[in-house]
């Protein structure tokens, strides 16, 4: 279970099966209680000491109610794990009418038949499914209501047009990790699937707590971070991922751009409304809108930086699981966040969770940062106590640390936490006290500095914000402050100077892909220019060019392609790497002329890859095609696997590296572009529109690229004949 950090976090205690061992794991930020085996600790077998409780626990929260839900951890070359997770996304496309059988009875790993995913999950109605807001019925009308119409996407056929499947199919995977969330087992039953050759350890799932108390006063904390002394120009190249109770969409004093501002629905409610308020006030210390005569003054307050927001707690702020939040997190990556802000925790932690946010830090290169915890004790609260996150205490308009903010050798830097102004929802604005409340300046006064200089990686960020932080107590760093209260200007100051040399540790460095990208207007509008002011976030997500936007193209917008340093341990004292000297900002250049002028290769013509054999799909059926794996990262997961007339999908599929340069036979006929589909996305190709009439109901709408189904699609009578 996981609390908000603006109250309390409290985790329920997992029990990992390891040969009889027992590894405890609880969440509960400021309700602190001792676990029974401390010695699953950050450092894997460092004992971290027994607190006694500061505040008695809620009603609901007990170290044993995980309600039958566990975390099966695989070994890395499992092949059960992949058949299982392929099988999910399966049925979530055939409507999840199957259901994955218990571990036992897959033990002929890849070779077992019809276990198409789980169905207590088939995504089939959700709110992203076909019948969702995000689905087939969402806002263009005419896609609605196929019972009457044919029209609607999300329900015609054998639901392959629901969108919300995909999300479904995986919501019980992690397939970066090689884990998967079960249901309704008993501990008998987890111990079984933890016998298992192909299983590394099976852990009870936890609950988390959102953490929080209120006063009422000003927002004394945006000056005392120095935010008001650095300009925010360019946030928009910047995206923080918010992990809370919701955001008040409609909030006066907070951005309500749906370009700017997007977010992430789960079990817990819509992610833009927010009953329990927590979420809200955390949005309006990151980002309240400045300028307007209103309310209170965000850190990045122009409105143009980038929010995410994943919402795992219901409105009565009470508690989620630890994987959920994992899931959440997961959630911010792929939405291609460079911060996370979690102002939640439990004093529980889990193997799983530490090595998942260590991916996430090290690999990824976002950010992750969270509330120390309120119980005003020595204890841990994670995730701001595992290495990868950096953990935040809270202080007071004196600077004095706050009588509730948990002290311990892992908290890394504070900021203020005690009577904190904020937005609330239904456009008011309200106190709140807690290390929930510290943690927002933190994320805000990341995501100001790193926006001046964008190339530059997490670990930097983190380093520049910890030595450069404002002394307080044992002079260095001391269990109460950390390094200190943070600094906007200081920590700016520092990632932009050339002395700022690096350790040896090696960070991810970033390749715009593909590499001399420009956007639909012409080479003048390439990532250097994408690079400046706030152009990522007004232009980022339109003008495509060659399928891909400047948001998924350019490092300086959060996208492009990131090597994998070697693993690091992100609470030390590594200095980082020195930077570019900034760019300057500029207007957008008159967009292109009114007649379209034609395009030069940048480079010699590149041959065309042709799928060999053409049409082909793997060992599972037609559903699984060169077009199914060219989603994701199906070709790296199963691409090895599935062998189908002679090849895998590495060696047959050119979206997977395989292919052929060979053309087919004369007469044949080729979609084109190879690989289309429609403006709703991957689903909607050309094989969607081979089924039943979708020709001729959506063939002529719904174009991408300029290019509708009709004219791409063999099967709609469209397409390119080889010679």
């Amino acid at each position: 279970m996981i609390k908000l950090t603006s109250i309390f976090i409290n985790i329920v205690a997992l029990n990992v099966f390891i040969l009889s061992k027992n590894h405890g794991t609880v969440y509960a930020a400021e309700h602190s209680t001792p676990s029974e085996d401390k010695n699953n600790s950050r450092n894997l077998g460092t004992n971290k000491g027994n607190v006694e409780p500061r505040n008695s626990l809620p009603n609901d929260w007990s170290l044993d109610d995980n309600e039958g839900r566990y975390i099966v951890k695989y070994k890395k070359d499992s092949k059960i794990f992949l058949h299982r997770l392929k099988m999910a996304e399966a049925n979530a496309a055939d409507g999840g009418k199957r259901t994955l059988r218990h571990l036992a009875s897959d033990d002929d790993a890849a070779g077992t038949r019809g276990l198409r995913g789980n169905g207590n999950n088939n995504g089939g109605n959700g709110n992203s499914g076909g019948n969702g807001n995000n689905g087939g019925n969402g806002n263009n009308a005419d896609k609605g209501n196929s019972g009457n119409n044919a029209g609607n996407k999300g329900n015609s056929g054998n639901n392959a047009g629901n969108k919300g499947n995909s999300l479904a199919a995986r919501k019980n995977f992690f397939p970066k990790d090689r884990a998967e969330l079960i249901h309704g087992k008993s501990e008998q039953e987890a111990a079984a699937w933890a016998m298992h050759d192909e299983v590394e350890y099976v852990e009870k799932d936890t609950k988390i707590f959102l953490m929080q108390s209120g006063t009422e006063t000003v927002p004394f904390g945006i000056n005392q971070v120095q935010a008001l002394d650095l300009p925010d120009d360019a946030v928009g190249n910047r995206k923080v991922c918010i992990i809370d109770s919701g955001y008040d969409f409609y909030h006066p004093d907070l951005s309500s751009d749906p370009a700017l501002v997007t977010g992430t629905t789960g079990s817990a409610g819509p992610w833009d409304s927010d009953g329990d308020g927590h979420g809200t006030h955390v949005a309006g210390t990151i980002s309240a809108l400045g300028g307007n005569g209103q309310g209170v003054v965000g850190i990045n307050r122009n409105g143009k930086l980038k929010l995410h927001i994943v919402r795992v707690f219901g409105d009565s702020g009470s508690w989620a699981w630890s994987s959920g939040l994992v899931a959440a997190v997961e959630a911010c990556v792929e939405a291609g966040s460079n911060i996370v802000s979690m102002s939640l925790g439990g004093p529980g932690s889990t193997q799983f969770e530490a090595s998942a946010y260590d991916r996430i830090f090290n690999e990824e290169n976002v950010l992750l940062i969270a509330a120390a915890g309120n119980s005003g004790s020595s204890s841990y609260s994670y995730p701001a106590s595992y290495p990868s996150v950096m953990s935040v205490g809270a202080v007071d308009i004196n600077e004095q640390i706050a009588s509730f903010s948990q002290f311990n050798d892992q908290v890394d830097i504070s900021a203020p936490g005690v009577s904190v102004k904020s937005t609330t929802p239904g456009g008011t604005y309200a106190t709140y006290s807690g290390t929930s409340m510290a943690t927002p300046h933190v994320s805000g006064v990341a995501a100001l500095i790193w926006s001046l200089y964008p190339t530059k990686s997490a670990q930097e960020v983190w380093q520049a914000m910890i030595q450069s932080a404002k002394d307080k107590g044992s002079p260095g760093r001391d269990n109460y402050y950390g390094f200190g209260i943070v600094q906007a200007k200081d920590a700016a100051n520092l990632l932009g100077d050339v002395s700022f040399t690096s350790s040896p540790t090696a960070t991810p460095t970033c390749v715009d892909s593909p590499e001399g990208w420009y956007d639909s207007d012409g080479p003048t509008f390439n990532c250097q220019w994408y690079s400046t002011g706030s152009n990522c976030a007004t232009y980022g997500d339109s003008y495509a060019n060659q399928g891909v936007t400047a948001n998924m193209a350019c490092c300086s917008c959060g996208g492009g392609l990131r090597s994998t340093p070697s693993p690091t341990t992100a609470k030390n004292t590594a200095t980082p790497t020195s930077s570019p000297t900034t760019k300057a900002p500029t207007t957008k250049p008159t967009p292109a002329p009114t007649v379209s002028p034609t395009k030069s290769p940048t480079a010699s013509p590149v041959e065309t890859c042709y799928d060999s054999p053409s049409n082909w799909y793997d060992s599972d059926g037609p559903t699984f095609d060169c077009v199914w794996y060219a989603v994701g990262d199906r070709c790296a997961t199963y691409g090895n696997y599935y062998e189908n007339f002679g090849k895998t999908a590495n060696e047959a599929c050119c979206e997977c590296g395989g292919g052929t340069t060979t053309p087919p036979p004369p007469g044949t006929c080729l979609d084109s572009p190879q690989g289309w589909y429609d403006s709703d996305g991957p689903t909607f190709d050309c094989q969607w529109y081979s089924v039943d009439n979708r020709c001729s109901l959506f063939g002529d709408s719904y174009a991408n690229g300029g290019v509708t189904a009709n004219m791409a699609c063999c099967d709609c009578g469209g397409g390119v004949t080889s010679s």
